[in-house]
């Protein structure tokens, strides 16, 4: 029975590994009662990313800043909810939508492609941006493939600390086991192939999330990456690729997640 549920995990992370981007927004940050900016940064190569910022309130304001890379699908609108619990703890959150998603500027994707080198890219005119605009600890909360293009953009760029769920540590690998099980090929840029060595440099502090039933981003690759700076800690809750939040949750949405990000902002800035 545990084998065909971790293989059902597995294909359902499958699944999720191709760049589909959703335009239409479900939720909004103007629905509830937090501040929020709703702008426009532009990449370096000119392309317009939609940002929404929302701030915490007066009398809670941590002065924590994190910015939401997500993963390959969807839009920033899907992850609303989550990120009203985290401003609600005192976070300042940054969410974006890469080129192609949202209300982002258009930009020619494929379904058969794992990610595009291009998101890197705006995710650092948001790094920028933020790095400006706020003085604190800038911190990349990654989800998914966002994970990629917070490791790439480190070995460019430099910024604080990482958030990271559903850690990709070789995306040759996913390419491998969607060939196996779905028989389906996906392409990945050429820069994969430096992927390892932007993987050796990722030395600043890291809380991983990891979900022991997660078919393809496992544990072992955030215990692997875990060596790679003495404050490392990995999270490991009960559930499949990105079901950390809800797993960990308790008295609210998401609290035993949030209380191990305030754990580790602690542990890491004293």
């Amino acid at each position: 029975m545990r084998i065909c549920l971790v293989f059902l995990f597995c294909v359902f992370s499958i699944h999720l590994y191709a760049v589909e981007p959703i335009k239409k927004y479900i939720d909004h940050p103007g629905n509830s009662s937090f501040k929020f900016e709703a702008l426009e940064i532009k990449t370096k190569d000119d392309f317009a990313l939609k940002t929404w910022i929302t701030f915490p309130t007066t009398e809670n304001d941590l002065h924590r800043t994190l910015i939401l890379a997500y993963g390959d699908s969807g839009n920033m609108s899907y992850y609303v909810r989550q990120v009203l619990e985290v401003v609600n703890q005192g976070y300042t959150v940054v969410m974006f939508d890469y080129r192609g998603f949202g209300e982002s500027q258009a930009f020619e994707v494929s379904k058969d492609t794992l990610y595009y080198d291009a998101f890197t890219t705006d995710l650092q005119a948001v790094l920028d941006y933020t790095k400006k605009r706020f003085d604190t600890p800038i911190g990349i909360w990654a989800l998914s493939m966002g994970t990629i293009y917070a490791v790439e953009l480190y070995s460019m760029d430099t910024y604080d600390y990482l958030i990271a769920e559903g850690f990709v540590s070789n995306p040759k690998k996913v390419v491998e086991v969607v060939k196996e099980h779905l028989n389906r090929d996906l392409l990945i840029p050429d820069s994969v192939d430096k992927y390892e060595l932007a993987l050796s440099k990722l030395t600043l502090p890291v809380l991983f999330f990891a979900g022991d039933r997660d078919g393809l981003t496992s544990p072992e690759a955030s215990y692997r990456a875990k060596y790679l700076n003495e404050k490392n800690e990995v999270v490991l809750f009960k559930g499949g690729h990105l079901q950390g939040f809800q797993a960990l949750s308790d008295e609210y949405h998401g609290q035993r997640y949030i209380e191990a990000i305030n754990a580790f902002y602690v542990s890491v800035f004293p």
